[in-house]
């Protein structure tokens, strides 16, 4: 008895003893005065005499004064919280292990509530995140299906530093672990992959998991960007580190004192940050000539914040996770692993296959065939293409009685020609009965929404010739576009990329830009042979090779290059390929019969 009695004393010879480590080490006073009150150690009048105290170490000293002259109870309770609110507490672990703390049973008996702004804000990030990414909304905003139902994962092969294999991950629980590093130096996971194979639904399945706690990793921040947000500030405009992080993810709440991003700064490891579609700025970060920013504080352009991010010279030590399409260069310094995606394998169709339809009827219908045509499975490999086959067949299915995937060859344009008659088919006329389908012809589907067609088609168009993915409202409705055309699917709202108060609007996917800005120009009776050669010459044209960013690989100042319209070359090879598809011999049928009905 006498030794417990020993230990229970020391609780208040403790904060005697330590007394300044504790006063330069609590960051936090909120948590510990809202649990002293809660559970009657504290009055009103003892929280109120803390606060009117004006500095933070003064306000330390004044809790640990009322604490010990309310006895070894409170003193051992005080502890207690600093022990079960180890976030907020951080710096105090040590500490509690230097002591060998163990509170007494009734102590230990006594609940703490965690309300410091560190762990509030943790706990608000991941219910955003999971509320964000709990649905797939990728491909038509018509559309909402929960991610866990629908989500497969594709063949993910992790490669060195000269590109070669170092062999397959199976799962994504585990992506942010050491397999696959070859520069532990560097901070960058980079995702690559072709169009459509599946790069942001990645991303979207890691930020799920760690809102649901299933990512293996002890970050307890995660901040997701999409690269093409930073193309819509403005040259002069100016934003700072903070503003970034919160304004394009969530704020937090009953922060007086900016804890939240001082512990950040602190603790950089303690942060994932995601950047999805690298490429579609890659043209923009290679024309700046700025210096890299060192000072979180300071306010910088855009861009200049990306590149600071990513380069560690602002949060050093914090896990990033870039996605960019294949062929875009990066130095190897700045990279941690590389992980390139390759698309659905076999067995991994076929789960997509019974995820996607849930009558066995239609599974079987699919598989047959897909098995008939090596060449659409081959397409299908795809997740997007795989998506758009699948998504068409489900939706025509159910209104016409004789449609059947293709049998013969099928190509990207099929694919894509198939996904805007199911969108254009949404307006057509109302779902036919159960008892009678009507005649599938897609030459009418695409006669009866002609219009709304060429109006999406020349908006792609031009974002395409000024290297832009967005666009506003005054712009669709320069268009022509009625509310009813956006409800097809075409487009969707971009929530984080709105240039004040105008809504902004993208495509629901760059391949489809591509497609119909090619379309455009196809159904453009005015248009010159000239004017349609020129994508080919563009694109045709070498690109000088760049690492990113053009910053990290120079010291003397370089002078932007010309904004061409034509900047983004890749995204320039798919508008030629359906360029080359509807100018086909097999699409003359159709792009004749829509050529006569647009003078």
């Amino acid at each position: 008895m006498g030794q417990i009695e020993e230990a229970k004393v020391s609780c208040l010879h403790t904060l005697t003893q330590h007394r300044e480590l504790l006063v330069s080490r609590l960051k936090s006073i909120q948590c510990l005065l809202d649990n002293l009150l809660a559970c009657g150690f504290f009055c009103e009048e003892d929280v109120e005499i803390v606060q009117r105290t004006v500095t933070k170490p003064n306000q330390v000293r004044k809790i640990l004064e009322l604490v010990q002259c309310k006895g070894e109870e409170t003193c051992d309770y005080f502890i207690f919280i600093i022990f079960q609110v180890c976030d907020a507490y951080i710096d105090l672990q040590p500490w509690l292990k230097e002591i060998a703390y163990r509170p007494s049973k009734n102590v230990a008996e006594m609940k703490v509530i965690n309300t410091d702004p560190i762990s509030r804000y943790c706990e608000k990030l991941r219910d955003e995140m999971s509320r964000d990414t709990s649905f797939i909304m990728s491909y038509g905003q018509q559309d909402e299906t929960r991610l866990e139902d629908l989500y497969t994962d594709t063949v993910m092969e992790m490669l060195n530093d000269c590109n070669e294999s170092l062999g397959f991950k199976d799962t994504l629980n585990q992506f942010l672990g050491n397999d696959g590093v070859f520069n532990p130096q560097g901070e960058i996971i980079c995702v690559m992959g072709d169009a459509g194979v599946g790069k942001s639904i990645l991303l979207q399945k890691l930020q799920n998991l760690w809102s649901k706690k299933e990512l293996q990793t002890d970050a307890i921040f995660f901040f997701k960007f999409r690269c093409r947000m930073f193309s819509i500030f403005k040259e002069e405009e100016q934003i700072s580190l903070r503003d970034l992080l919160f304004k394009y993810n969530c704020y937090p709440d009953h922060d007086p004192d900016n804890e939240v991003f001082d512990y950040i700064l602190r603790f950089p490891e303690k942060v994932i940050l995601t950047f999805d579609g690298y490429d579609e700025i890659q043209e923009l970060i290679d024309q700046i000539s700025v210096p890299e920013m060192v000072s979180p504080e300071d306010k910088a352009n855009s861009l200049q914040l990306l590149i600071s991010l990513l380069s560690g010279k602002l949060l050093k030590g914090s896990k990033k996770v870039l996605t960019t399409r294949t062929g875009v260069e990066m130095q190897n310094r700045v990279i941690r692993k590389k992980v390139i995606l390759r698309g659905f394998s076999p067995d991994h169709q076929k789960k997509y296959i019974n995820l996607h339809f849930k009558e066995q009827e239609h599974r079987e219908l699919v598989s047959v065939q897909l098995d008939a045509s090596p060449h659409l499975c081959g397409l299908c490999s795809t997740p997007l293409f795989c998506w758009i086959v699948f998504k068409s067949f489900s939706h025509l299915h159910t209104r016409h009685d004789n449609f059947h995937l293709p049998k013969t060859c099928i190509t990207l344009t099929d694919i894509f020609l198939l996904l805007s008659e199911v969108f254009l088919s949404r307006s057509a006329s109302p779902a036919p009965s159960l008892l009678k389908k009507s005649i599938h012809c897609t030459s009418e589907t695409f006669r009866a929404g002609l219009r709304p067609l060429s109006a999406f088609a020349n908006l792609a168009l031009q974002g395409l010739k000024r290297g832009s993915f967005l666009c506003n409202q005054m712009e669709i409705s320069e268009s022509g576009l009625t509310e009813e055309d956006m409800a097809m699917g075409f487009l969707r709202p971009v929530s984080d990329c709105n240039a004040g108060d105008s809504a902004t609007f993208e495509f629901i996917h760059t391949t489809l830009q591509s497609f119909l800005a090619a379309f455009a120009l196809v159904l453009d009776e005015e248009a010159t042979a000239s004017s349609i050669l020129k994508f080919f010459t563009e694109c045709s044209r070498k690109r000088e090779q760049c690492c990113l960013p053009v910053a990290w690989c120079v010291t003397s100042s370089v002078k932007p290059t010309e904004n061409k319209p034509f900047a983004s070359n890749e995204h320039l090879q798919f508008t030629n390929l359906f360029l080359s598809g509807l100018l086909s011999k097999s699409k003359t049928s159709l792009m004749g019969h829509l050529s006569c009905f647009c003078s």
